[in-house]
């Protein structure tokens, strides 16, 4: 009787250590959700604002359900402030699974001034668009509510905005013209 009830213990004890363990690995997953950027297009200009409206892709690996609360992120380019967005919907994400959020900002044009040159010669030259994000965002995983603090400074939108849009080879030939024929290489 004795022996059944010493492996009856040290069984229930390694059955409470596996789920220990579980749920741990599975709060560190949740806690290391992730987001992409999945598109932005241009909405409407309002005065001296331009209405950006796009959708953000939340990734859940764990195992159980994710709520998102609320956001506030900042976006910039090339170390200059570039837009705002925030939301308060609060958002399920489902286990292990992608949610599109839809995101809205508004960038006010006088930012803009020595930004879009740079932004233009980096289509142009096809080179990676980058992005820097700062911001925070409250999740609540399993009963527990927190503030994630989110500073990606080097968060990459696109390697090749041209080729994604369909316009990659062209943007070449166009420039290969520019450099070998009117020797204007930029």
């Amino acid at each position: 009787m004795k022996l059944r009830t010493a492996l009856f213990l040290i069984g229930g004890g390694l059955g409470a250590y596996a789920l220990y363990r579980y749920l741990v690995k599975q709060f560190a997953l949740a806690m290391n959700w992730d987001y992409k950027i999945k598109y932005i297009t241009f909405g409407e200009v309002q005065g001296d604002k331009i209405n950006l409206e796009g959708v953000l892709d939340i990734i859940n690996p764990s195992n159980f359900s994710l709520m998102l609360n609320s956001y506030s992120l900042d976006f910039y380019y090339k170390g200059a402030f570039l837009a705002h967005t925030d939301s308060n919907t609060p958002i399920e994400v489902q286990p292990d699974t992608t949610f599109p959020a839809p995101i809205r900002l508004s960038v006010a044009i006088p930012t803009l001034k020595g930004k879009a040159l740079q932004f233009v010669q980096d289509v142009y030259r096809q080179k990676p668009i980058v992005f820097g994000i700062e911001g925070t965002a409250n999740i609540t995983f399993g009963g527990v509510t927190r503030d994630v603090q989110l500073d990606i400074p080097d968060y990459e939108y696109s390697e090749d905005l041209a080729k994604e849009y369909g316009q990659g080879e062209n943007l070449s030939n166009v420039r290969n013209f520019l450099c070998q024929k009117l020797y204007i290489c930029l």
